[in-house]
Order: structure tokens, then sequence, then C-alpha cells
């Protein structure tokens, strides 16, 4: 967390925050057969609008697979919803089944031939769509795939997208996803027999939803369908960030011109940056001006982000930061006010800037992250977006009070996905330290990246001047 705060010591032990009744604030359902394309597009689109993303289908093999290693008949209604109800199930980048990581276990031959089995029970369906609902209630909304989520399981879904391909490419695709040798005709012969279960069960069959959007994908790339999708979203004006006032807004771009002139900002991969919903920047800290530059960034949106509560000494400095998105923290110690006022940030669906590192730091190496950013993200669902920023630490190094106008360039990595918790709202610590982990590693990645780029730059600017 920026500045000291520890998230091991503010985890709370009731889980308070997932119990909070939140309403589901935007939905997108993903439906169609297997094979054509809806993890794919799905995980896209979560990351492009910075939410959530369920796997359905995930949740229902979990609920087979448990059902074979019982040695229960998927045929019994009765038996197999009674191991629906009594799982301790967590879908998200992994698929964990009582503590137990089944992510690669349930895509085996044996599971497909049961899940239809399994998912054609009444109760089953009625078990497995409430813990549906309740994700997307913790959530405040995202991204989920299946075969009735917008049939059954939302209706009322922002957007609905029906995903077909033809079956010859269906079965290629899942022979490719399974790395099996078996013969195209077997492959498309079991795809062809599961839609027809699926399409016949008298609950929740697999069905086009009303006022879904049908997209053929059997000629299109996976970018093809991601861009088909986005079209389809309602306009980003219907989802401006009403914080982004106009006082705001002129203060802050004149700010980011002022930095652009001076710093000669080159941002890359800005389409990385989610278009709607809450995010965390996670920024690398070698500069005061760090916060400003990670901003360039960002558009249309208003940023919070922590100052240290020594700001607030001077009331009239205080009341300004205080208007333009900061807020306190105490530095060194555990600062639960400052996490519960970031967590209120982002499931508001307001953008967080949040230094990992703390305090600035000095050299390439990007480590001994606080666990703050991993924390909130996993609490609330929301993607860390890891940012480089080279040419800070020139511009106004660690205890200087005097600034240099020289090149900056700013890279954007990918975001990081929030997994799913438990409905318990209980953060593992495990998977606190894991999230950090891989923030570590993407931060280092994009401030190497961000350097490369602009040692290119000054390559260039000095062949320029021969």
């Amino acid at each position: 967390m920026t500045e000291g705060t520890d998230a091991q010591d503010a985890v709370p032990a009731d889980g308070e925050r997932a119990r909070r009744a939140r309403p589901i604030s935007f939905v997108v359902a993903i439906d169609g057969p297997a094979g054509s394309g809806k993890s794919t597009l799905a995980s896209g689109l979560a990351a492009y609008l910075g939410c959530a993303h369920l796997d359905t289908g995930a949740m229902y093999r979990a609920v087979a697979l448990a059902v074979l290693q019982r040695g229960i008949d998927p045929t019994d209604a009765r038996a197999v919803t009674a191991v629906a109800e009594g799982l301790d199930l967590d879908v998200g980048e992994r698929v964990i089944v009582d503590g137990e990581d089944v992510t690669a276990a349930i895509r085996t031959p044996e599971v497909d031939a049961c899940v239809s089995h399994v998912a054609a029970h009444t109760d089953v369906r009625s078990t497995l769509v409430g813990r549906q609902r309740s994700w997307a209630r913790a959530q405040r909304g995202g991204v989920v795939e299946g075969r009735d989520i917008g049939s059954v399981v939302f209706p009322d879904a922002a957007v609905k997208i029906f995903l077909t391909a033809e079956e010859s490419e269906r079965a290629r695709r899942r022979a490719a996803e399974r790395r099996v040798a078996a013969p195209a005709g077997d492959v498309a012969a079991t795809l062809a027999r599961r839609d027809a279960f699926d399409s016949s069960r008298s609950a929740s069959p697999l069905v086009v939803p009303r006022g879904a959007v049908v997209l053929d994908t059997s000629e299109m790339s996976a970018p093809e369908v991601l861009a088909a999708a986005i079209a389809l979203l309602p306009a980003p004006e219907s989802r401006k960030d009403p914080e982004y006032t106009f006082g705001y807004a002129f203060l802050r771009n004149l700010a980011v011109g002022l930095a652009r002139a001076v710093f000669r900002v080159r941002v890359h991969h800005a389409e990385r940056v989610p278009q709607s919903g809450g995010f965390i920047v996670a920024p690398v800290h070698r500069s005061n001006l760090d916060f400003l530059l990670a901003g360039t960034a960002v558009r249309h949106r208003k940023m919070w982000f922590m100052a240290k509560e020594e700001v607030w000494k001077s009331r009239r400095l205080g009341k300004f930061v205080e208007a333009h998105g900061a807020f306190p923290v105490h530095r060194n110690i555990p600062d639960r006010v400052a996490l519960r006022r970031a967590e209120e940030v982002v499931d508001n669906a307001g953008v967080l800037i949040l230094f990992p590192e703390g305090t600035r730091r000095e050299g390439p190496m990007v480590e001994d992250l606080h666990e703050g950013a991993a924390y909130l993200s996993l609490r609330s669902g929301v993607p860390i977006i890891p940012v480089g920023i080279a040419g800070s630490d020139r511009a106004m190094a660690k205890g200087s009070k005097f600034i240099r106008p020289v090149r900056v360039d700013v890279v954007v990595g990918e975001a990081i996905l929030a997994r799913s918790v438990s409905p318990s709202g209980r953060i593992p610590r495990s998977a606190v330290r894991a999230m950090t982990e891989e923030l570590r590693v993407a931060l280092e990645a994009v401030y190497a990246e961000a350097r490369t780029c602009r040692r290119s730059r000054s390559h260039v600017r000095r062949m320029t001047r021969k």
C-alpha cells in the first residue's frame, strides 16, 4: 500500500463488504455453444472495460468433476444437487474446489461427457445461478459467459451477445484447445451431441436470448470479434464519469499539457487503459512527478490518490488537493481509514493511483512491494494497470527541489485482472501475495520497456542532429 499501509494488517475478518447489498450496475452477457469463442471474448472484453469476468461453464464443470470423483450417478438429481450446494467453489483465473486447484482437471473428456447431465438438473442450475448473481452484485457487474446468461441469469443485461460458428470450425478450436489428436469428425460429433442435449433440456436450454446480437465467428480472428463486441457497448457518454467536472477537467488538462510540453511525454499502449469502471493505476515511483506523469495515460476520468497527512497542515493546500482527488494517509503505519477510502473509490467505479513501492525508490529494480494494490483489487474485483515511467528520476530526482526539462516515456502494461473471491469476502493471504508478485513482475517489465523507449528516442535525436 502507498506509504507503508500493510494489507495483511487491514484485512477485515468478518467480510462486511461482501455482505453489503450493491446493485448490479453493468453486465455483459455472452452465450453460445462450445468452441464459439466465448472465453476469449469475455476475457478481452473484461480487460477493455476494466471489470471482472466469470466463466459459468467452469462452475458446472467443477460440479461435474466432484460428482465423478465421488462416484455419483450424474443423472441422480438429488445427489448431484447436494454436491453443488456443498462445494466451496472459487472460479477466477484458476478454478479452486474445496481448496484444490482443478483448473486443468475440469477440461477432460470425462468431464465433457458428464457436464451436460449435471447442468440439466433444475435444482443444480438454481443453486449456481444464485451464486452467479451474488458474484455480479459483489463485483458491481462484469462480463459473464455461459449458455443461459442472457436468457435466464441476467435477462436485463446491458449487452447480450450470442456467439456461434460453423461446426467444423468449433471442432478445430476445441481440438486445438485440448491438444487432442482425435479425428476432427469425432470432436465435431461430441460437440453436436452436447449442443443437442443442451438445446433440448427443460431447465434453461441453450437458446439465443431475446435482444441478443448474434455474431458468427467462423471466419473472424479474436481481435475482430472483440472489436465487434466493443462496438455493441453503450456510447462512452452514457458511462461518463460524474466526478469529471469542468473545474477538475480544466486544471487537470492544464497540468497534463504543461507536463507534455516540458517533458515531451510520450505514452505507449494507452489503449490498455480501461474505458469505464473502477481500476487501480500502479506506477513505479522514482520522482515526485510520477503522479502527474502516470495521469497522462488516463483520459476523461477523475483520479484519486493518497497524499501524506502533512499536506493538510496547510488548510488551504489541504482543501485544494482534496478537491482534486487527494485524501490523507498516515505513513509507515497501517492506515485503515485510508484503506477504506481507497476501497470506496474503486467500489464506486473510480480510478485510484496507488504506488505499490510506497516511497520513492532508485534504480531499475522493482522489489519489496506493499500489498495494498493486490488486496484492493481482490477485495473489489477491479483490475490493476501497471505503469512504467522512464525519465522522471532525471526530471526531478529524489531529494531535488528543481525540475529539469528532460524527455519522459510512459508505458501502460496489460491489465492484471482480479480473481474472484469467496462469497464470505475473505481474501486469502496467499492470493494477495501471489497477485503482488504478479504485479512486481509486470512493473519490472513495463519499467524496462519505458527505459528502452526513452533510450531509443534519445538515439534517434542524436542521429538526427548528425
